[in-house]
């Protein structure tokens, strides 16, 4: 089986996706800050840390959790930076923030591409910090999570959050099985046919003495 459709295939296959994607998060923090009329270096400078250090961690750290929940941050991190880069300030401007509040749904793609994973929990970790984000928002700017502040409407988009992320719990639960079976079938399989070829092997070799024998013999 090509180790492209194995779980660890795809799973490294997800990671360099991911890497580019962190990486693509630097020029558009840069074009969401310049589309709102705000700087755009400080959103490019933090984009461009966090993609340093998706890079680091893809470099020195083997496929597993710690790696999967460093990319799941870093990844987190590009909505985050969208939303402060495309935040109004009310100068009265045509275009000001006008996208800001369109940005949040940037986390509901990274919740879906974060199933690549094959694993709950780097979509856990990415949807807590999305909670701790808007939650900050809501008591420090609420204007940067809603037109209106409001707890309510917080609560409303936490509970799509908790919708979407139990769907997506069960369906990397349910790959995750499947690909544990499948993985532990091909084992069996494997184990089984080299036992059959080495009772093959041992039942020629003793053929052979007992003819090599008949052969002294005769």
């Amino acid at each position: 089986m090509s180790s492209s459709l194995t779980l660890g295939g795809i799973r490294a296959k997800a990671t360099s996706i991911f890497l580019a994607v962190i990486w693509a998060h630097v020029p558009l923090s840069a074009a969401v800050a310049l589309i709102a009329r705000n700087p755009w270096q400080q959103p490019v400078l933090f984009a461009t840390f966090v993609a340093i250090v998706a890079s680091l961690a893809v470099w020195r750290l083997r496929d597993g959790l710690a790696l999967r929940s460093i990319i799941a941050v870093c990844l987190t991190f590009g909505p985050i930076l969208f939303v402060y880069a495309g935040r109004g300030h009310f100068s009265g401007l045509s275009g000001d923030g006008d996208w800001q509040i369109d940005y949040h749904m940037y986390f509901f793609g990274v919740f879906a591409m974060l199933t690549a994973y094959v694993d709950w929990r780097p979509i856990l970790i990415s949807a807590a910090l999305t909670a701790v984000h808007h939650l900050l928002l809501d008591l420090v700017v609420p204007a940067n999570v809603f037109p209106e502040e409001g707890i309510d409407r917080v609560a409303l988009h936490a509970l799509a959050v908790v919708v979407e992320c139990s769907v997506l719990f069960w369906l990397t639960g349910a790959l995750g099985t499947l690909f544990r079976k499948q993985e532990e079938l091909i084992d069996f399989t494997a184990r089984a046919t080299a036992e059959a070829l080495q009772v093959e092997l041992d039942e020629n070799a003793a053929l052979r003495q007992e003819l090599s024998r008949y052969a002294a013999h005769t």
